[in-house]
C-alpha cells in the first residue's frame, strides 16, 4: 500500500517514523513535519534533520535564554525567532500588539496588514518563523517599543485541492484508507483493533463537523488531547487554564470575539481542573450555543461553528467504568453536571477502551503531512454527504418503554455519523455494510449520554434504546455498550436474616444502598455505633433506642431486654458518608430484629425519619432512592406516608418497577419489614 500511497499522494505525506524520537517534543507536530518536508529528504534524513535541528538552535528561543536573545535582537538589529505568536488589539490605542513568550514580551509592533493576512493570530496565536527588527524610535503612549514583526510565515499549507483529495480517496479500500487515517493520526494501525481504529477516527469528528460536541472521559495518558494538539491549529487546547465568558464568547469591553467564534474546536483538557471564573454565566452560554450554534453577550449576537470538546480522566477497572461512579459524567465539576447542558452532547466517546500511548502504539509507516491534513479536514467542513445517505436508514427507540426519540437524539446521531463519514467515505461511497458499522457508532455515542442521563434524573430522561434500521437490507442495528456490565457491588443476602437490614440514603445527587448489621451482645442496653457513623445518623440511631426502651411492649419486647443486652450497629460500605437523618425507621426495624430475633425481608429497603414519640416522618431525595432500590434489584421500598406526593409524580415505568408502601407508623413498618 505505501507504494500506492507516496504514488498518489506525492508530496503530501511523510513517514512519520521519521518524526517520532526527535527530541523535539517542544513543538507541535504540524511545526515539526512542516520543517522535515520542506527541508528534509528520506534518503538523506539524517544529514538533512541535522541542519533543522542546526536551524532550530539557532532560530528557537528557550525560555531560560529570553534575555539573551533580547540583547542580541538590540545588539544586531534583526534576528528570525522560530515561534508562536499571539496578537490582541488595545481599542484605547487604535493598535495591535503581538505577545511572543519566547522572548517574554506583550508589546510588540505588528501591521495591521499581516493581522489581516493571518487573523488566527487573534484567536490563540500561530506558529512560524518571525522576522524581529529592533528600532529605538517606536514610541507608544511616552513608551519606547522597540521590538517589530517585520514579516511572519506561519507553518502551514495554504492551497489544498479538496476535490483532488476526494478522487483520490477513490483508489483505496476501506481498511487501507482506515490504515492511512490512523497513520496520520501518528498512531500505529498494526496494534489497534478495528474498534479502537474507528474510536480514534471518532477524536476527529469535531474538526469536520460544524458545532459538535462531545465528551471523552477515560484513563491517564490514552492520547485524549494528542490530535488536536498537534494535528490540527484551528483547534485551542484549554489545558487546566482560565476560562471566561470574554476569552470563550465576547469581550464586553473591546467587542472582540472569543476563541468559540474563531476556532474550529475549543478543548478543554483535563476539565475537572478548568478554571471558570463565573462558572453560571459561562454555562448558561456554552449551553445555549451547544444548541443553536450562536451565542451573546450584551447586544452583540454571533454565528459560530466552533465545536466544543469536553476532555478528563475517569477511573477504570477491568476495562470499564469503576463502580464507585453511580453515572459516567461525575467526573465533571458539579457546576457542570447539569442535565440540560449534558443533553446538548452529540457523542461519548468511551475513553477507557482506548490503550495507553507506548513507544510500539506510535505509527512506524507513511501519513499525511500533518499540516495538509489539517487543511483537508477544515476543507471537509464544508463538503456535504448526508442528504442522500439519511434517507437509507431510520432511527426508533426499541425500548419496551417506547417513549421515542427526541429531536436532540436525532440531531446528534445524525451529527456522528456525518462526521465519520467525511473522515472516511468523503467520497460519499458507502455500502449498506459499512453505513451500519458507523451508523452503530454514531448511535452509541448518543446512546451512552441518554443512558447517564437516565441515571441522572430518571423522572425526565426515560429509558431508551436506540437502533437504526437500513432500509434496502432491513438490517436491525442495536449497538450494545461495553460498560453495561458494569454493576455496583451491591449484593443482596440470598434469604431473610437477622439483624441485616438495607436502608436508602442519597449522596450528592445519586441515591445509595446502606447496608446495616444490628447484633445483641451481654450489657446493659446500650446502642453501639461501630464504623464511620456520622453525627447526624448518630442522632438516628440514638431517636430509635430512646423509642424502643419506651415502647418495649407494644414491640413484643421482652421489658428487661436492656438490663441483659446491648446492641452493636454496624453500617457496611464504609466508603459512603453515612450522614443525614433518613435511617431512623431502618435502625428500629434491624434493632428490633435483632431482639426478637425475627429477619428482615432480604428484598426490602427503607426509608424514613423517626422521632422518640414514634413518629415517621418524611425524607427527601425520594426519587434517587428509589432507582438505586430498583437498580440493586429492591422488590419493596418503604416510605414515610408524608412522601406520597414525591412518588405521584414519578413515571409509570419507575413505578411499575417496584412495590412501594407507606407507612404512618412503626407498627406498619414492621408488618411490612420483618418475617412473621
Amino acid at each position: 500500500m505505501n507504494t500506492k500511497f507516496k504514488e498518489v499522494f506525492s508530496g503530501k505525506i511523510v513517514n512519520k517514523k521519521l518524526t517520532f524520537n526527535t527530541g523535539m517534543d517542544e513543538f507541535p507536530r504540524y511545526v515539526l513535519e512542516y520543517l522535515i518536508d520542506n527541508y528534509c529528504r528520506e534518503e538523506t534524513f539524517k544529514e538533512d534533520f541535522a541542519l533543522v535541528k542546526k536551524r532550530l538552535r539557532e532560530n528557537f528561543v528557550h525560555g531560560a535564554e529570553a534575555e539573551k536573545i533580547r540583547s542580541f535582537i538590540r545588539e544586531n538589529k534583526e534576528h528570525n525567532l522560530i515561534a508562536n505568536m499571539e496578537v490582541r488589539l488595545v481599542e484605547t490605542e487604535n493598535k495591535y500588539w503581538a505577545s511572543i513568550n519566547a522572548i517574554n514580551e506583550n508589546f510588540v509592533n505588528i501591521s495591521d496588514q499581516i493581522v489581516k493576512q493571518y487573523p488566527m493570530l487573534l484567536a490563540g496565536g500561530m506558529w512560524g518563523t518571525i522576522t524581529l527588527v529592533y528600532d529605538e524610535t517606536e514610541v507608544h503612549n511616552k513608551k519606547i517599543r522597540p521590538f517589530k514583526v517585520e514579516e511572519f510565515t506561519p507553518f502551514q499549507i495554504s492551497l489544498i485541492d479538496i476535490r483532488e483529495f476526494i478522487e483520490k480517496r477513490k483508489q483505496f479500500s476501506t481498511d487501507e484508507w482506515i490504515d492511512i487515517l490512523i497513520n496520520s493520526f501518528g498512531l500505529n494501525p498494526g496494534k489497534l483493533t478495528r474498534r479502537e481504529k474507528l474510536l480514534t477516527i471518532s477524536r476527529a469528528i469535531p474538526l469536520v463537523e460544524p458545532n459538535h460536541n462531545m465528551i471523552e472521559l477515560g484513563p491517564r495518558e490514552t492520547g485524549k488531547t494528542y490530535l488536536y494538539r498537534n494535528i490540527s491549529y484551528y483547534t485551542h487546547v484549554l489545558s487546566g487554564g482560565k476560562a471566561t465568558p470574554a476569552s470563550l464568547f465576547i469581550n464586553n469591553n473591546t467587542g472582540q470575539v472569543g476563541l468559540v467564534g474563531t476556532r474550529e474546536a475549543v478543548v478543554f483538557d483535563e476539565i475537572a481542573n478548568t478554571n471558570f471564573s463565573d462558572p453560571q454565566a459561562t454555562i448558561s452560554i456554552m449551553q445555549g450555543y451547544m444548541q443553536d450554534a450562536k451565542f451573546s453577550r450584551g447586544k452583540k449576537e454571533i454565528l459560530a461553528f466552533g465545536s466544543i470538546v469536553m476532555v478528563g480522566n475517569l477511573d477504570v477497572q477491568n476495562k470499564i467504568p469503576h463502580e464507585s461512579y453511580y453515572h459516567l459524567f461525575q467526573p465533571l465539576p458539579d457546576f457542570m453536571q447539569v442535565e440540560a447542558l449534558i443533553d446538548r452532547l452529540h457523542y461519548y466517546l468511551p475513553g477507557w477502551e482506548m490503550p495507553k500511548i507506548t513507544p510500539a502504539l506510535t505509527s512506524k509507516d507513511y501519513g499525511f503531512i500533518s499540516d495538509y491534513f489539517c487543511e483537508i479536514m477544515h476543507e471537509l467542513r464544508r463538503v456535504e454527504l448526508m442528504e442522500p445517505i439519511k434517507k437509507r436508514f431510520e432511527l426508533f427507540d426499541s425500548s419496551d418503554f417506547g417513549i421515542g426519540l427526541t429531536t436532540r437524539d436525532h440531531r446528534a446521531i445524525l451529527k456522528n455519523l456525518s462526521g465519520l463519514v467525511r473522515l472516511i467515505y468523503p467520497h460519499g461511497e458507502i455500502t449498506n455494510e459499512e453505513l451500519g458499522e458507523l451508523l452503530s457508532l454514531a448511535i452509541e455515542g448518543r446512546q451512552r449520554v441518554r443512558d447517564q442521563l437516565h441515571l441522572m434524573a430518571p423522572g425526565e430522561y426515560a429509558p431508551i434504546e436506540i437502533s437504526g434500521k437500513i432500509l434496502e437490507t432491513d438490517t436491525i442495528i442495536t449497538p450494545i455498550l461495553i460498560e453495561s456490565r458494569r454493576k455496583r457491588s451491591t449484593i443482596l443476602a440470598s434469604e431473610p436474616k437477622v439483624g441485616e437490614i438495607i436502608g436508602l440514603a442519597v449522596a450528592g445527587d445519586m441515591g445509595v444502598i446502606l447496608q446495616f448489621e444490628m447484633q445483641t451482645t451481654k450489657g446493659h442496653g446500650r446502642i453501639l455505633p461501630l464504623g464511620s457513623i456520622q453525627r447526624v445518623m448518630r442522632e438516628s440511631i440514638e431517636a430509635a433506642a430512646q423509642y424502643i426502651k419506651t415502647h418495649t411492649i407494644e414491640l413484643g419486647l421482652s421489658d428487661d431486654w436492656h438490663e441483659n443486652y446491648d446492641i452493636a450497629v454496624l453500617a457496611t460500605m464504609m466508603g459512603i458518608p453515612k450522614e443525614g437523618p433518613s435511617a431512623g425507621v431502618t435502625m428500629v426495624a434491624g434493632i428490633v430484629s435483632a431482639l426478637t430475633e425475627r429477619p428482615v425481608k432480604n428484598d426490602v429497603a427503607l426509608t424514613g425519619e423517626i422521632t422518640i414519640m414514634g413518629k415517621v416522618l418524611p425524607v427527601g431525595g425520594i426519587q434517587p432512592k428509589i432507582m438505586a432500590a430498583i437498580d440493586a434489584g429492591i422488590k419493596t421500598v418503604i416510605l414515610p406516608e408524608g412522601n406520597q406526593s414525591d412518588v405521584e409524580h414519578l413515571p409509570d415505568y419507575i413505578k411499575d418497577q417496584i412495590e412501594i408502601v407507606f407507612a404512618d407508623s412503626i407498627d406498619l413498618v414492621l408488618k411490612n419489614a420483618l418475617v412473621y
